[in-house]
């Protein structure tokens, strides 16, 4: 079998799916460029996959979960797996940071010491969920004797689509709590970044995965994505992602009354009362709205900060995005890359031109490279009227919306922050405990921080309630989500 990605190549040798335990020709001869959003260049190409090549990825999940029925691929070779995938993605560290950086712009520095790790934490948690999902045992009230107990089973073949703005972290965190339930997947990477995946793929079958456990079928959402959220024999769909395909994916998904969890997108409030510790507050709320160049689901853009200390908030946060160096992806200094693509940079610079044709202030922090690629300043947007779409949209860039209040009414401030369609995050900054907590009772979101700028936790439940989406990834309740409960009775 032919390695995905030849060492010092940056796309496959050949455009080709992972199906079945080994590399296959595609369906159709045609192929998506892969760019590189720091130059624009085309530095290779993937498949263009069709419902031909998903009915053959299906096909091969479905029989390996037959065969591994009868050859007992169990909880503890699951672990052993998924442990052994992770050590692989340690090995070839460097090779992944790169192509991670090649195909989605991220910098070196980010794919380095977080992405990168972060895939193979993933799949070290979820390893040890693998020998650790238990039913229990219960006594009937029913006349005559029977034993009860209730059984954790796989839901079956599940399908995977993943987003573009974590592309190896993403492809690890759904695969590793499918695995460890039992259950064989057909992952399809975005279709602007599927190198870090496809070079995952490999491993697999070099890391004690049967054949067919892991399939993996490059091509675009509305061919490849859409053949997969349809398909008959595909049990289960995840999918993180907009808002706008994944209402479309749960429709599809309710039709066929097919089990579906949809991580969507978020317009995530922060809240800063006048006692907070501004200091660390700037470098939180800095951290979240430009880490990853804004392309963060849970990014907190939206800033809602009391008068008494918004200027001086404000500056501060402009202040520690002027020392973040905007650059090419491969550049150890980087700590902003570009956005994914050309359509990015033009969806994120028209919400920040509308904004300040409606009256917003721009605060402008740093200055851009010269020469191509997608690049954008961090901005931070102030005096944003209240029906500017850059305030209830979500932007997915470097922007920052920051609206003062004069108010200490929590019900009035949570009021504002629950003025919207999403719910995924929010972040609270006070020093006052009853105030923390009594916004955290009435915050619309699915995570609440307080004094946290962001970042998450494998053991921590991820969701969001309203238009972000239903269900939750992570912890225990993210291995559940791809399991069936069967309730046994034995009469003797």
């Amino acid at each position: 079998m032919q390695d995905a990605v030849r060492p010092g190549h940056i796309a496959p040798t050949v455009p080709r799916h992972f199906i079945g335990g080994s590399w296959v020709e595609p369906n159709s001869a045609a192929v998506i460029d892969v760019e590189d959003p720091s130059t624009c260049e085309i530095v290779g190409a993937v498949a263009a996959g069709d419902a031909a090549d998903i009915d053959r990825a299906v096909a091969a999940a479905a029989d390996a979960m037959a065969t591994a029925r009868r050859t007992k691929w169990g909880p503890s070779a699951r672990q052993d797996a998924l442990l052994a995938l992770a050590a692989a993605i340690e090995a070839d560290a460097e090779e992944f940071a790169r192509l991670e950086s090649l195909d989605s712009g991220k910098p070196i520095a980010n794919s380095r010491n977080v992405d990168v790790p972060v895939a193979a934490a993933a799949l070290r948690y979820y390893a040890g969920w693998a020998t650790k999902l238990t039913g229990e045992t219960m006594e009937l009230s029913s006349p005559g004797h029977a034993s009860a107990c209730t059984r954790v089973e796989p839901v079956g073949v599940v399908g995977q689509i993943v987003p573009w703005n974590y592309p190896l972290v993403g492809a690890a965190n759904k695969l590793g709590p499918a695995i460890a339930a039992g259950c064989a997947v057909v992952l399809k990477p975005a279709e602007q970044t599927s190198l870090s995946t496809l070079r995952l793929a490999v491993l697999t079958a070099r890391c004690g995965f049967p054949p067919g456990f892991v399939n993996v079928v490059t091509g675009r959402g509305e061919e490849v994505g859409a053949a997969l959220v349809e398909h008959p024999d595909v049990a289960k769909i995840a999918f993180t992602g907009s808002t706008a395909v994944g209402v479309k994916i749960a429709e599809s998904c309710g039709r066929q009354m097919k089990r579906c969890t949809v991580e969507l997108g978020g317009k995530s409030a922060v809240i800063v009362m006048p006692d907070a510790d501004l200091d660390a507050a700037a470098r939180g709320i800095a951290s979240s709205i430009f880490f990853n160049t804004g392309q963060s689901c849970s990014a907190g853009s939206r800033l809602f900060v009391h008068n008494k200390v918004r200027d001086e908030l404000v500056e501060r946060i402009a202040e520690i995005a002027r020392t973040f160096r905007v650059g090419p992806a491969l550049d150890p200094e980087t700590r902003l890359g570009p956005v994914i693509s050309e359509a990015q940079r033009s969806r994120v610079s028209g919400y920040v031109n509308d904004a300040v044709r409606r009256g917003a202030r721009p605060l402008v922090a740093g200055t851009l490279p010269q020469g191509a690629g997608y690049f954008v300043a961090p901005t931070i947007l102030t005096d944003v009227p209240v029906n500017a779409p850059a305030l209830e949209e979500e932007i997915f860039g470097p922007v920052l919306c920051a609206i003062g209040f004069e108010t200490e009414d929590l019900d009035e401030i949570a009021g504002w922050a629950n003025d919207s369609r999403y719910g995924l995050a929010a972040y609270v900054w006070t020093s006052n405990i009853a105030v923390a907590r009594g916004l955290v009772d009435r915050l619309q979101a699915g995570t609440v921080r307080v004094n946290s700028g962001g970042g998450t936790d494998l053991a921590l439940p991820a969701g969001g309630v309203k238009m972000s989406g239903f269900g939750r990834e992570n912890g225990r309740v993210g291995v559940m989500a791809y399991t069936e409960l069967k309730s046994v009775v034995v009469a003797y």
